[in-house]
């Protein structure tokens, strides 16, 4: 008696050391990851993007892995970008996109894959609008270079890359996505198109914009058509000569055309872009799947948490007059709806590959501790095997944490038009009472007659 019991304690402590060795690397790792961002956050709150570029280089080899390569290159890229290195911020968010890719295009290959490694043991490869917002960067990135038609190539492959995720979810028939088209990049596409004069393309790409906005962003993330964008759609119909479109249009959302009137008076638009808030972060949630023998496993996926933010909308004024911003891309609600929608699929896949894992894992103890008759020996050999197998199968199914961390919550978007010649745009932030928030910044802009600028401005308050 004293013998099994002291073997049961055994097997006890080793169970306790094969755990803790196994899971802390990665939520030692995970943990780090967070602290690097929270260390790093300070500086880029008050807008020192220059240092929080530092510190984020430095952590590149000590806090991120081969493994993290993409969430660093998303991040570094997206911190250049508003620390004014167009070009630097470019060259990290193109080996992203290349990653992500060649990891996308892998995964296709090997579906059978999915079910029997963990995401936290993959490369990250980006959840579906981390992969869509690539894009809008280096979007961004290009027109703030004064190179606005290769601005427009790459808001354009935002929409051709999330078409094909789309397809391939259509051929998976599992956990599919509510976030079938991006309203706001087809929006941007358009304005792309109208800054080179191609007016058609412009209707075209506003049209569907507003059709995404109407019959998907409305009634599946909680936003509306944006106001601006019917203006935008009348208008290009009327400058592509499709007179009975821009009626059609008009009558169907009561634009009044007057912007128009602005072109026609060489008047120059003013778009300000506001990033507000910070993306949603990932926590753990956990769930039980039962097992072919009745044992119920713990496990755990990564559950998206909002983060709250006092700013519900930014106003400019100038020249006597006053615009404010109306949220066109809800990251957080497309992050926390879609993965509502997927959470089915997402629990019967890790529980399948729990299963498979279980299996295995008995199959080898039952095969190493030879049944009944087996010595003493082989029996402890085999309770081993199960024991180090079950609890290496659960580590692995830790949730996988990784995200886009500097995204935004919500991305918002303003319409002045102005006289051409230099002004000087006072930007506001507000609460949704009304009240005023924190600083006012104030934007030197130089308008040539005709001339669509776009600006871009970031809070985290």
């Amino acid at each position: 008696m004293r013998g099994c019991n002291e073997l049961g304690l055994r097997l006890h402590t080793l169970a306790l050391v094969a755990s803790c060795s196994a899971g802390v690397g990665a939520c030692r790792h995970q943990a780090d990851l967070r602290l690097q961002y929270q260390q790093m956050r300070p500086n880029i709150v008050k807008g020192d993007w220059k240092t929080a570029a530092a510190q984020l280089e430095q952590s590149k080899d000590k806090v991120y892995g081969e493994k993290d390569r993409v969430m660093y290159w998303l991040n570094m890229g997206t911190v250049l970008h508003h620390a004014g290195d167009f070009e630097g911020s470019n060259q990290n968010l193109v080996k992203a996109e290349e990653a992500i890719q060649d990891l996308w295009t892998k995964s296709i290959s090997a579906e059978a894959s999915k079910f029997l490694v963990s995401e936290t043991l993959q490369s990250y490869p980006g959840e579906d609008f981390e992969k869509v917002l690539l894009y809008y960067y280096t979007a961004l990135n290009q027109l703030f270079l004064g190179k606005p038609q290769d601005a427009l190539v790459e808001a354009r492959r935002a929409d051709e890359f999330l078409k094909k995720m789309l397809i391939e979810y259509d051929k998976e028939g599992g956990a599919g996505s509510l976030y079938r088209q991006d309203a706001f990049v087809l929006w941007l596409v358009g304005v792309l198109y109208e800054m080179e004069g191609s007016y058609n393309d412009a209707f075209l790409s506003y049209r569907d914009a507003y059709l995404s906005y109407e019959k998907e962003y409305a009634g599946q993330f909680g936003i509306p058509v944006p106001v601006y964008l019917t203006e935008d759609v009348v208008r290009t119909a009327a400058l592509s000569g499709l007179r009975d479109e821009a009626s059609e249009w008009q009558k169907k959302t009561g634009a009044s055309g007057e912007s128009l009137e602005h072109i026609k008076n060489r008047d120059a638009e003013l778009i300000i872009i506001h990033e507000s808030g910070e993306a949603p972060f990932k926590r753990e949630l956990f769930f039980d799947g039962k097992m072919p023998d009745g044992y119920v496993m713990r496990m755990a996926l990564p559950e998206f948490v909002p983060q709250r933010h006092g700013i519900a909308y930014a106003e400019a004024s100038a020249e006597g007059q006053t615009a404010r911003t109306v949220v066109a891309e809800p990251v957080t609600n497309i992050a926390l709806k879609n993965f509502a929608h997927q959470l089915p699929a997402l629990q019967a896949r890790a529980i399948a590959r729990a299963i498979v894992k279980y299996v295995a894992t008995k199959g080898a103890e039952a095969a190493v501790s030879g049944g009944d008759n087996a010595s003493s020996g082989r029996k402890v050999a085999g309770a081993l095997v199960g024991l180090f197998g079950n609890v290496a199968a659960a580590a692995s199914e830790a949730a996988d944490l990784r995200a886009w961390t500097l995204l935004p919550s919500d991305i918002g978007v303003l319409r002045m038009w102005l006289p051409a010649g230099q002004h000087e745009v006072a930007l506001t932030y507000h609460a949704d009472s009304g009240a005023q928030l924190g600083r006012t910044d104030r934007v030197a802009v130089d308008l040539q007659p005709g001339m669509r600028k776009i600006v871009s401005v970031r809070t985290f308050d």
